[in-house]
């Protein structure tokens, strides 16, 4: 009752002050973003102008209270009429948007459009982030790298689906990536679930969480994602301030690396998982140079790229 009393007392006192629909609109933005390959969350947060509250808000989250069941002071140690509005804008958006990207993912048909979409918004944001860079050895050793780094995590990432002890392991370590990713201005976390293999059954898993086995992958990654959550978050603020354009040049190259995992065109074999059947991209596919495949593949990278590309200019403009 005390907890229901102050948490309640204080959130409709400062509903007005805090402005609660704006940031949930914020965190639906945000979700919907990250829920695209090649566009962070928080890059919008970075428009928005909530990137570094959003980091302060996480990174002052005290657990200790809580696990004395000291709501009072869990409460009091972050900016929780920022936060919770803004999680539950988030949460709201990754279930209504989430069945859409699953429909596209389970049609071949579609799925070439859909990642090829992606691919020109994921070229498009890279071409804006090497715009910010001075072009040196050192940036450019780190674009080799990420570059490396991304390509292997995608190529050794196809393969079977299924819910061994190993793949809870990697749904862990997804989540733990992810948020990181997701912190990060300029790269998303759903990029790395493209890397890992792993998109399409987080995007399904959203979709239906009434399913038993849907609800054990989100579970297995929110444990990656709340570990996560409280190691980056001083980490990123400090790297950010002092090796900004280094991180910058590194996140460059990992979304360079991502260009394989985004290639539209593969051959693929179905298998039952969760319910679901999923495509399982077994080897590169080069389309015929005239087909109505690739023509209309080609039409949405270049649609993908240039409303990215209009999007960015027209907040620079205002900025």
């Amino acid at each position: 009752m005390i907890f229901q009393e102050f948490f309640f007392a204080n959130f409709l006192k400062k509903i007005k002050e805090s402005k609660v629909q704006k940031t949930f609109v914020n965190g639906v933005l945000m979700a919907l973003t990250d829920m695209v390959p090649g566009i962070s969350g928080s890059t919008i947060a970075l428009v928005l102008g909530i990137y570094q509250k959003l980091l302060v808000a996480i990174k002052n989250i005290e657990l200790k209270p809580l696990l004395k069941f000291d709501f009072k002071s869990f409460l009091k140690s972050f900016d929780f009429t920022f936060l919770i509005p803004l999680i539950c804008g988030m949460i709201f958006s990754f279930l209504v948007f989430s069945r859409l990207f699953s429909f596209f993912l389970s049609h071949e048909f579609y799925r070439a459009f859909f990642l090829s979409f992606f691919l020109g918004i994921v070229l498009s944001c890279t071409y804006f982030l090497l715009k910010e860079i001075k072009i040196g050895f050192d940036n450019l050793f780190l674009i080799l790298i990420g570059s490396i780094i991304s390509f292997s995590i995608s190529y050794f990432s196809v393969g079977e689906i299924n819910l061994s002890f190993n793949f809870e392991i990697k749904l862990i370590i997804a989540g733990f990536i992810a948020i990181f990713a997701m912190l990060l201005p300029g790269i998303s976390g759903s990029l790395i679930l493209v890397m890992l293999g792993i998109y399409p059954i987080v995007i399904n898993a959203l979709s239906n969480i009434s399913n038993i086995e849907n609800l054990k992958i989100l579970g297995f990654l929110a444990i990656g994602i709340f570990l996560g959550l409280f190691v980056f978050p001083k980490i990123i603020l400090f790297f950010i301030k002092k090796y900004y354009f280094l991180v910058l040049s590194f996140l460059i190259g990992l979304m360079f690396g991502s260009i394989y995992a985004l290639w539209p065109f593969w051959f693929y074999k179905k298998n039952i998982f969760a319910s679901k059947t999923f495509l399982i991209p077994t080897k590169l596919k080069i389309p015929e140079v005239l087909s109505l495949e690739f023509l209309l593949s080609v039409s949405f990278l270049i649609l993908g790229f240039f409303i990215f590309f209009k999007i960015k200019q027209k907040l620079l403009i205002k900025s």
